[in-house]
């Protein structure tokens, strides 16, 4: 199994990407994350890449080519087409958000053969299937979005290349949500609820806009949308907090080093 998340070069989302990726490993599943071309080389980049090989984290980067106003809408529309690298047909993708620590492993890849399953399609506006979380084989991806025999690179640039507007980001937020409700409409696929039946707050998932959220720890929580950005002090103590709590025997001293660190580059 493997997460395909994605980020730009921003503090408020690179900052989680050794986290994120250490997560995902702990459920004994692979990352692939997607970024926007350096133009150069970051101090930024090279304390998460030391983070990556001193934790021995799964992670793998794929970089795309991207207008500079674009890069955040093809940074979340990236998620959509891992199924264009060079990956076993039956090998699973899921995908996920930089800032969303996934705590228990929920998902059943083989209970639905080559469908796509959808987590909480009643977690976001009509219209939209949530990133968080579709997964499927990747014979199942590139059937469903249509990649045939398209690059990465060449499926974001027909999604978005030719569209031009104010405030790209603002108005393409959601893009990625859109597409995949959009390229799934005549196929099969799984749905799966999560909604508390009250509004679009997810069962069993910490929230970074819940200001109880340390009243609410449970062993039985499944994720957590993490508070942001996750390097100022607050923020941070709750994510460290969270962490300790569900992983009491997990020495965490090293993101508290990478922390440290991160905030001297800023």
């Amino acid at each position: 199994m493997t997460a395909v998340i994605s980020t730009t070069y921003d503090d408020k989302y690179l900052w989680y990407l050794p986290l994120t990726t250490f997560l995902w490993n702990k459920l004994g599943v692979d990352v692939i994350c997607f970024m926007p071309r350096m133009v150069e080389f970051s101090d930024k980049i090279a304390l998460i890449n030391k983070v990556q090989i001193e934790q021995k984290l799964r992670q793998k980067h794929y970089f795309f080519n991207s207008p500079t106003h674009k890069e955040a809408t093809y940074s979340q529309c990236s998620r959509l087409y891992a199924a264009c690298l060079d990956l076993p047909e039956d090998e699973v993708l899921i995908s996920g958000d930089v800032d969303m620590a996934v705590l228990k492993n929920i998902f059943t890849p083989n209970k639905h053969g080559d469908y796509l399953t959808i987590i909480g399609d009643d977690l976001v506006p009509n219209g939209q299937y949530p990133i968080c979380y579709c997964y499927g084989t990747v014979k199942a991806w590139r059937d469903s979005m249509s990649i045939h025999n398209n690059t990465y690179q060449q499926c974001l640039d027909n999604l978005l290349g030719d569209i031009e507007c104010e405030s790209f980001r603002g108005n393409y937020w959601g893009k990625d949500q859109e597409t995949l409700f959009n390229e799934l409409q005549n196929d099969p696929k799984w749905l799966v609820q999560r909604s508390n039946g009250q509004n679009q707050w997810a069962t069993k998932r910490y929230d970074r806009d819940d200001a109880y959220i340390l009243d609410r720890l449970s062993p039985d929580t499944i994720d957590y949308h993490m508070n942001r950005p996750g390097f100022e002090e607050g923020n941070f103590q709750i994510i460290l907090t969270i962490m300790k709590y569900h992983f009491p025997n997990e020495n965490f001293q090293w993101l508290i080093d990478f922390n440290e660190q991160y905030k001297k580059l800023l």
